[in-house]
């Protein structure tokens, strides 16, 4: 198998923020088309992931959207691990940074980011950068964790492909939750303004629609203590985040490709169901979604979880 390898726009860089891109020879893809997006917590595991992945509601996909992806992290023994598992489902993927790690001055050798995922080689590929409202590079945790030097922002990647004859723009975003809903509304502004005007086009990822803003324990307290009254406001957050609204006005549509009410997020098990909130979506632009295919998978082997967040399906068509 030929397996063409790059570094987005330069073979070499000293841009630590460069995507990297590896494509291999797209494999035959039929209509309807399978999506799955998941915030894999590092993916430490791609052997376990890869193996869930091929599980029937999850195999076949025509693209992956990956957050949270680690590569040469310690706490993934130094793996590659967006290159581990797209070797391993024999994908295309390219792996956009969104914060970067060293612990001499020479060069920066780890990374923490997004990954899209195809059976179809992938083109055009760039960062999409993300207006910060909280600065993670500062966290005392993170420098003990990863390297004395880190830089890096929130951010998202887009690429397109080609299915069924057509081009299909993707977009993978991982939006902030140290900031109220308004400032997810702003960054998903900034990712539609770096998309195509029209067209066939996906926004995924996990969108953080906590419908709160996690650093002002205050309201975090004030709307844990209404859940009992609202116990559907964690699992139906549209209209508690402006994000959805926009959305709407650029010709998305989040109702059909996704299953209501279903959570993506699991703390722990312990948790009641009205406490588990949906953070992760599937957003689809001159594209449908096939009737009762969104669904929500537990991201886990036997008892053991891959990942706080689980799985999301869709299939769609043209």
């Amino acid at each position: 198998m030929e397996v063409h390898s790059v570094r987005a726009g330069q073979a070499q860089t000293s841009d630590p923020f460069a995507p990297i891109v590896v494509n291999r020879p797209g494999r035959r893809l039929s209509s309807p088309f399978k999506l799955v997006i998941f915030n894999a917590r590092g993916c430490q595991q791609p052997d376990a992931v890869a193996q869930r992945l091929r599980d029937p509601q999850l195999a076949g996909a025509a693209a992956i959207l990956l957050s949270e992806a680690d590569w040469g992290l310690r706490r993934s023994q130094g793996r590659q691990s967006v290159a581990e598992l797209a070797e391993l489902l024999e994908m295309s993927f390219a792996f956009a940074p969104e914060f970067a790690f060293r612990r001499d001055q020479e060069h920066f050798a780890s990374f923490f980011g997004n990954a899209i995922l195809s059976a179809a080689p992938l083109e055009n590929v760039r960062l999409l950068p993300l207006q910060i409202f909280y600065d993670w590079t500062k966290r005392r945790r993170w420098k003990l964790a990863q390297g004395s030097v880190r830089l890096g922002r929130r951010g998202g990647v887009a690429a397109e492909i080609g299915l069924g004859g057509r081009a299909v723009t993707l977009a993978l975003t991982h939006l902030e939750n140290r900031v109220g809903p308004e400032g997810r509304a702003c960054q998903m502004t900034q990712i539609l303004d770096a998309l195509p005007a029209d067209g066939p086009a996906i926004i995924g990822g996990d969108f953080n629609t906590i419908t709160v803003n996690l650093r002002d324990r205050r309201e975090c307290a004030a709307t844990i203590a209404r859940l009992p009254i609202h116990p559907l406001r964690l699992r139906a957050p549209e209209r508690y985040e402006p994000l959805f609204e926009i959305l709407d006005r650029a010709g998305f549509d989040y109702r059909t490709a996704n299953a209501p009410l279903a959570p993506t997020y699991t703390l722990t098990g312990l948790l009641p169901r009205f406490l588990r909130a949906k953070l992760d979506w599937i957003c689809l632009r001159a594209l449908k979604a096939v009737s009762g295919s969104a669904r929500v998978v537990p991201a886990r082997r036997s008892l053991r979880r891959l990942s706080d967040h689980d799985f999301v399906v869709c299939e769609f068509t043209f």
